[in-house]
């Protein structure tokens, strides 16, 4: 994603924040001359330990319970807590088209175990699952109802949402919108898609390890 104007500035304002703790000096940006209030409207979500993360937890949440036709969600290191399981659930309830695509490959395998443990009360609420095959996946981004659209830095994971620094962009605009459907259907294709009857005969080792880590995941 290519952000100029206002949005650039504001994250350029987070980058030079978690710059200076690190003790990097001061990038001294100057205050930015708003010329131009054209293009899409977007919020810049910020977050770190102690700062932020209730803001954008709400937000995330507001979307969910916001959409109506579509919501699909991208995300590289999956390990929801209950309420969000329940969120998406109730999304689906609502008649919502609800799917998740995330990694088939992975360099964090406990991490993985951990989402994995939440496949069955998804898939059998309705929510279906891809695993994306080519790659490692990274992407962090949702669209809702061909509208709206988040991409950044947060992992659906309790790491992301209370210890780690984060920076998202939440994107009110039809044409990033489509783009942003366009591109998950694109990825859709390189996925193999879970399936609940074919989930719940995996081998016992699985299982087990699926459970373990799910136990562990408020500390991933």
């Amino acid at each position: 994603m290519r952000v100029e104007g206002p949005t650039a500035w504001e994250m350029a304002l987070v980058f030079n924040e978690g710059w200076e703790r690190s003790g990097g000096a001061s990038l001294h940006l100057a205050p930015l001359a708003l010329t131009d209030a054209s293009g899409a409207r977007t919020l810049v979500l910020d977050s770190r330990f102690g700062r932020g993360q209730g803001e954008t937890t709400a937000v995330l949440a507001a979307l969910v319970a916001a959409s109506r036709k579509r919501l699909w969600i991208t995300n590289s290191y999956f390990a929801p807590n209950r309420m969000a399981v329940a969120l998406l659930g109730r999304a689906v309830e609502r008649g919502v088209d609800v799917r998740l695509l995330l990694q088939g490959r992975t360099d964090m395998p406990l991490v993985r175990h951990a989402g994995h443990g939440n496949f069955h009360d998804l898939l059998a609420s309705g929510v279906r699952i891809f695993e994306y095959q080519p790659a490692i996946l990274h992407a962090k981004t949702l669209v809702v109802d061909d509208y709206v659209s988040v991409i950044g830095s947060s992992n659906l994971d309790f790491r992301s949402f209370y210890f780690n620094a984060e920076c998202n962009v939440l994107i009110l605009d039809d044409a990033t919108g489509h783009t942003m459907v366009q591109t998950f259907q694109e990825d859709l294709r390189q996925s193999i898609e879970m399936r609940l009857e074919t989930w719940n005969q995996r081998p016992l080792a699985h299982r087990l390890g699926d459970a373990l880590a799910r136990s562990l995941s408020p500390l991933l």
